[in-house]
């Protein structure tokens, strides 16, 4: 009877014990809105026109021999960020580093860095990855007053990082100020972020900025991000599946906008046609991008590949029909590649397999038949 109590309390208490070692979920992080702005404010490095409705702070640190102040608004499509920094030793060698990152536009998303000092703007370390198109879009005032610098900088939609195409706008906008004080001495950054994201509350930037830009792309696009002939989105992968030009999409914009300063199919050793038609008449447009794993005779780096983005194009967009590698050490080189009447696709390789495709209306899938 005893051990029968034993097992039935055992029994009543095993579900909290089992639910006390599992582990908590992360708490959602608290948004704070980014304010529309009446007017566009003057970029003169006065912050008279900019209202503080939004404003951010690092935190308090005892050790930091400077601090600052922050303003955040948006008007049409164009973020705004206005500065005034305190140190009690203005040096050249002092700049301002604002980097940006939106976390929810998809796993191969990353941020964008710009940089600013008494001068004006600087150019973005090269291991940001900061395009110089976004680099060169950024404009910015710098004021210099006693001990205090004050900076606006506008960030235009396409100088921003990779954005959500459908979540929303959550925003990472951390701002670093590196003081030197002297040769040899550097009091520790003044910064509202930590390992790369803001201490407590993120920023939400509202649909409206995103709907202003009047993008339409298709439901597999995760993130969005400007390009200097127009837009890129991104699905899961870090190829892009879809575009939007400025103007009408020729083969070579094509190529410009997605591969830029890729290689050429003949300087790979691919055989590619110049061209390829779909059974409903619509051209398709290859595109090459990646690295080529054969750098020298007769080796082949595993760790390198081409690939191939068969893009369906229609006036100023194109949607990829199709991404596959055009050279691995797997495969070897693609050489040869024929599109019958019937919508099939055959990509064979110099390794001796070809890979059989059918065309499903907007995109090609895999199919088994006559693979070897």
């Amino acid at each position: 009877m005893r051990s029968l109590v034993a097992s039935a309390v055992l029994a009543a208490l095993l579900p909290l014990s089992t639910q006390a070692q599992t582990p908590a979920e992360p708490k959602p992080r608290q948004l704070k809105p980014v304010p529309a702005l009446a007017k566009e404010p003057k970029l003169d490095g006065s912050l008279k026109d900019f209202p503080a409705t939004l404003t951010l702070k690092p935190p308090a640190s005892l050790d930091a021999s400077a601090s600052f102040t922050a303003r955040v608004g948006w008007r049409k499509d164009t973020l705004f960020v206005g500065v005034e920094t305190t140190d009690d030793q203005l040096q050249s060698a002092d700049f301002l580093t604002l980097t940006l990152f939106f976390p929810d536009a998809g796993v191969t998303a990353t941020g964008n860095t710009f940089r600013f000092a008494f001068d004006g703007k600087r150019a973005s370390p090269s291991e940001s990855g900061t395009s110089a198109y976004a680099q060169k879009l950024v404009e910015a005032s710098v004021q210099r007053k006693d001990n205090t610098l004050t900076f606006e900088v506008a960030v235009p939609a396409r100088a921003l990082p990779r954005i959500p195409a459908v979540e929303p706008l959550v925003l990472d906008l951390c701002l670093t100020y590196e003081d030197v004080d002297g040769e040899g001495t550097r009091p520790p950054a003044v910064s509202n972020c930590k390992d790369g994201g803001m201490v407590g509350e993120a920023l939400r930037l509202p649909d409206e900025f995103r709907k202003g830009l009047k993008l339409k792309p298709p439901e597999d696009v995760v993130g969005l991000e400007g390009n200097a002939g127009g837009w890129l989105g991104y699905g899961i992968l870090s190829y892009p599946s879809w575009v939007e030009a400025d103007s009408n999409l020729t083969p070579a914009l094509l190529e410009e906008m997605v591969a830029p300063g890729g290689l050429s199919a003949q300087e790979a050793g691919l055989s590619v046609p110049e061209s390829l038609t779909l059974p409903n008449g619509k051209p398709l447009v290859v595109v090459l991008s990646g690295e080529n794993p054969y750098t020298a005779k007769g080796t082949c780096d595993a760790g390198k590949e081409l690939r191939f983005g068969f893009y369906l194009v229609k006036g100023k967009t194109a949607q990829r029909a199709l991404e596959w590698p055009a050279a691995t050490c797997a495969l070897g080189r693609a050489n040869s590649m024929v599109l019958d009447e019937e919508g099939t696709l055959r990509i064979g390789y110099s390794n001796g397999p070809t890979i059989n495709f059918a065309w499903s209306g907007d995109r090609f899938e895999r199919t088994e038949l006559g693979m070897r």
